[in-house]
């Protein structure tokens, strides 16, 4: 097998209540009133930009991308990594229902790429990595967790 490809989300859409957008409205209002009262007028504008921001993104749909492995590296959508930047990967799947391949880069700006596993078998994924990375056991940064479960 000389390249794998398939399709995957760049994360699961998960549908927020109204309430979900009035809890992050309230707590960033609470935030920033508090920043304003300490006189920190910076930080409140910081903080009503994010939340702005954060509701922005909470309502875009997640895009489709086109993710393959060949001999020369991972390509997601139109970005190349290539597997001497790389330094060893492994396969999560932990949640049968979200297998993910984590990759740690060499680079400091992005030290873990996650990607999902859809259509491809696992152990035909870890065989073909195998052929460029070394495989190491790692788990995905608590942030990350956190941000899925906020459905982000």
């Amino acid at each position: 097998m000389d390249r794998i490809s398939w399709q995957a989300y760049e994360h699961k859409k998960k549908e927020k209540s109204v309430d979900w957008y009035w809890a992050v409205i309230i707590i960033a209002l609470s935030i920033a009133a508090i920043a304003f009262i300490i006189n920190d007028g910076f930080f409140a504008i910081l903080i009503i930009l994010g939340t702005v921001t954060l509701l922005f993104f909470s309502t875009r749909e997640p895009r489709l991308f086109d993710i393959s492995l060949d001999p020369r590296g991972l390509i997601v959508g139109k970005d190349m990594y290539p597997f001497a930047t790389l330094q060893e990967f492994w396969v999560d799947i932990t949640d049968m229902d979200e297998q993910k391949i984590l990759f740690k880069s060499k680079k400091t700006i992005m030290p873990l790429i996650v990607v999902p596993l859809e259509e491809y078998h696992h152990l035909d994924v870890r065989d073909f990595l195998l052929q460029y990375l070394e495989e190491k056991e790692m788990h995905e940064p608590l942030s990350q967790k956190i941000m899925e479960k906020l459905g982000f």
